[in-house]
């Protein structure tokens, strides 16, 4: 009698950022003879969430789960991200502060960009417009009457989201194009504004269509 063997079955194993998700434990609603006051206290704090994965909180405390996850659920999504993860070049502005600076840039953007982390935090976004070894500042562009920078400037003014490509500089000065994403939103029980940017370098070719 013949005795047939069979392949043996590999399961795809997700990455550390889909399996922390899977298993992430949310708040259950409060059952209606639960006590009504409790102390106030933000969701948003790293000790709280049992997520524990490098990136995934700002230096000020914010939840950047949370953070995708209101870019996903965002009402009237003016176009298609496609998939949106902790992979992506990522950086998330305060709106509410002077100047807009960055409070959150994840790895993968620093390897897009060439700058560190800590070079990025409390910069207004408009640096990469310029190449800072000429234009150390940030107010200080290239090109001042480029289309897309003023489409960028007044979507970001009308707290709107926009999609675009626009020339961007490396930390070397090299230049690329970026196809950049900026979604305004709130976070629940959070009144402060953010904006948060997704960052890909894009083909010329693509660039022009």
């Amino acid at each position: 009698m013949c005795t047939l063997t069979r392949a043996p079955i590999t399961v795809p194993s997700m990455n550390p950022w889909e399996s922390h998700a899977m298993s992430h434990n949310f708040p259950r609603e409060a059952s209606p003879g639960a006590e009504k006051k409790l102390p106030t206290q933000s969701r948003f704090q790293p000790g709280q969430d049992p997520i524990i994965y490098p990136g995934l909180y700002a230096p000020s405390g914010i939840d950047i789960m949370s953070i995708l996850f209101s870019v996903l659920a965002r009402p009237d999504p003016k176009f298609e991200l496609g998939p949106v993860d902790c992979s992506a070049a990522l950086t998330v502005s305060n709106l509410d502060l002077p100047g807009s600076p960055i409070i959150y840039a994840n790895e993968a953007f620093s390897k897009l960009t060439g700058y560190t982390i800590s070079e990025v935090l409390g910069q207004n976004p408009r640096f990469l417009h310029s190449p800072q070894s000429i234009y150390p500042f940030a107010d200080t562009l290239l090109d001042q009457h480029s289309a897309a920078i003023q489409s960028l400037d007044q979507a970001v003014a009308s707290r709107n989201e926009i999609q675009l490509h626009i020339t961007n500089y490396k930390k070397n000065g090299q230049k690329f194009t970026n196809l950049l994403s900026m979604i305004p939103i709130r976070l629940p029980d959070n009144e402060t504004q953010y904006s948060v940017g997704f960052h890909v370098a894009a083909d010329a070719a693509d660039a022009a269509n």
